[in-house]
This record gives C-alpha cells, structure tokens and sequence, in this order.
C-alpha cells in the first residue's frame, strides 16, 4: 500500500491539507508527520474502547504488548510496546515542531527482533499513540538504524496541532494523539508499533550526487538517510561527491534540525534553506533557479540519487525538474 509522509497542515507553505470532510476527526492527529495517501483517505487504525485487545502479563525479560485489531486498510494486527519518552523538546523558536526521543524497553527478550531489525531503511516509520484507545499517529523515525540500534530509541520531528477533533457521538472536544505526545512529559509511557513502511531504498553502488528534497517537519526521514549514511560511504568513493539538501520551511524561526543537519555525513552536506516567507519561491524553485543559472551543474545525472519528502506539489515539480537534467526516474526516491 502506497503511503507517503505528508504532514496534514493548514500551513501552505509547507503542508497539504485534505479537502474530504470525511476524515476530519482525525486530520490534526495526523500533523505530526502523519501519514496520508494523497487523494484519498487517510489510513487510521481504529480503536475503541469496547474493542478486545490482546493485552496479558509479561513474562519476566518481556515487555507488554498491545495488540490492536486491523483497520482502515491494514491486513495484519499490529502489535504495540510501551516505551517511555525519554525526551520532549520544542525545537523551533516559532511553531509547534516538537523533537521527540522514545526508549525502547530494557531486558526485552526480543525488542532487538521486532523493534530494532525491523528498523532497516531509513524512512521508514511507526505507529504511536499515548493509550490504547487512542487513535494511533504515524510518524517518521528521524534517527538512523544504526543510531537506533546503539542508542535503543527512537527519535522524531512531531507537528502539534493548534486544535483537536469532536467526538462525532458526544461532540464533546477532543485533544488528538499528536498534540497528548507534545505534551507529554519525559517518562511517559506511550504504546509504539515495530517500524513499519519501504523506506528509502537507496542503490547498494554507484552512487554519484546525492539531492535531497523536504519540506517542514517531512525533514525527519531525509535527517535519518543523512545520519546513516550511503552503503558505499568510505573514504575513497565519498571523495567528490556532493550532497544538497533543499529544505523548506517558512523562514529560519520555524526550521528544525538545523545545527543536527550540517553534522550529518561528516559535515559534507550543502544545506540550502528555502524559506518561503523571503519570497523567493519554495525548495523545487530554489533548485529550478539554480538549475537553470548553471550554479548546480550535475557531473553525472544517470548515477544521482534524488530523495523526496514533502507536500505534493514539491515532488511534482521537483520531478520535472530532474527528469529534464537527466536523471532516471527510478532513481528519484520517495518512502512510500
């Protein structure tokens, strides 16, 4: 199932909101790096109160599980581990992005198995919510796996939603998942599923130029393949090559990850901030500009690799572009 990071937002500049009403309960769930399928519904699993879940004692060296039943699309049951914040930070100046660490369980006889294995590609994702009868939110894990595994946590970019959602029986108003996870305070056990999604399947050889292509909090999945770095990555064949990250944000106070961004890849990564408030266009226009006036020159677009995070119109224009400057489609990357 094709499922992109696109954060719901009213906020043109870096998101696309869903016109259908028909899932308006769950729209500001989704804000923080929630998933949505472009032109179509949202997929949420839903859980209710009076729902069975599959919820026993651990046995000692085991933690507890949550099985929550299939929905919205989903096959398969998707199980839960409590995990604990370990960190809540608001990291911007303006906006409501929050940077999120949660650990994963201690003496877990196969956290390593279902948690941290299943976390192989950057891009992929989880599903995360405060209780079980929330409705889960699913956001993109900003971490590498190779940090993951050293740490045993996993780290996320949250947008918090300005308003919740009204209960469509009682009316009464609701706070949404992504704005309890804001607001929780560090300790907190929230329920988080097994990383989930493609991910980013970047070419095991011949990597030349790397583009990268993200707008607001859809930053959290470019960091992860920026942290982890290239399975080519060694002394001899990343001299010369060039990475730029094109990310865009309204204007520096609402940008995330900056000072984490320019440390990734050894500190090799040409950052170039579009912000949209400066009235210059957006990421895809400042790449087309540069494009255009011969500043980037591309030394071999048959071997570039193009990463895509963000609002649709960004990745369609981005496309084009690179499509005219010769780079193959199947190499222009996205993680859903």
């Amino acid at each position: 199932r094709r499922i992109p990071f696109t954060v719901v937002s009213k906020n043109r500049h870096q998101n696309r909101a869903f016109s259908s009403k028909e899932k308006e309960e769950t729209e500001t769930a989704a804000a923080a790096n929630g998933l949505t399928q472009i032109g179509s519904r949202q997929n949420f699993l839903r859980v209710s109160a009076n729902e069975k879940s599959s919820k026993s004692k651990p046995r000692r060296g085991e933690s507890s599980i949550v099985f929550s039943g299939g929905g919205g699309g989903w096959n398969d049951d998707v199980a839960f581990r409590e995990c604990s914040i370990t960190r809540n930070t608001k990291c911007t100046e303006k906006g409501e992005l929050y940077a999120l660490a949660v650990s994963l369980p201690k003496n877990d006889i196969d956290v390593e198995e279902s948690m941290l294995k299943k976390f192989s590609v950057p891009g992929q994702f989880v599903q995360m919510k405060t209780v079980e009868t929330d409705k889960p939110a699913f956001i993109a894990i900003a971490n590498g796996p190779t940090n993951a595994r050293a740490t045993r946590r996993f780290e996320f970019l949250v947008k918090r939603p300005k308003e919740g959602y009204r209960d469509a029986t009682t009316g009464e108003e609701m706070a949404s998942t992504a704005q309890k996870l804001c607001d929780a305070e560090v300790s907190t056990k929230v329920l988080v599923s097994e990383p989930m999604g493609k991910g980013f399947r970047v070419p095991s050889s011949e990597i030349g130029e790397v583009l990268c292509f993200a707008t607001g909090s859809g930053i959290s999945p470019v960091k992860s393949l920026l942290e982890e770095g290239f399975f080519d990555d060694d002394e001899n064949t990343t001299k010369g090559r060039e990475t730029h990250v094109f990310y865009g944000t309204r204007d520096k106070k609402h940008t995330a990850f900056a000072e984490e961004l320019k440390n990734t890849l050894g500190g090799r990564v040409n950052i170039i901030h579009a912000y949209s408030a400066d009235g210059n266009g957006y990421a895809q226009d400042y790449f087309k500009r540069m494009v255009d006036s011969g500043e980037l020159t591309l030394k071999d677009p048959k071997k570039t690799i193009a990463v895509l995070c963000g609002q649709k119109e960004m990745t369609e224009q981005t496309i084009e572009v690179l499509e005219k400057v010769g780079v193959p489609r199947e190499r222009i990357l996205m993680n859903f």
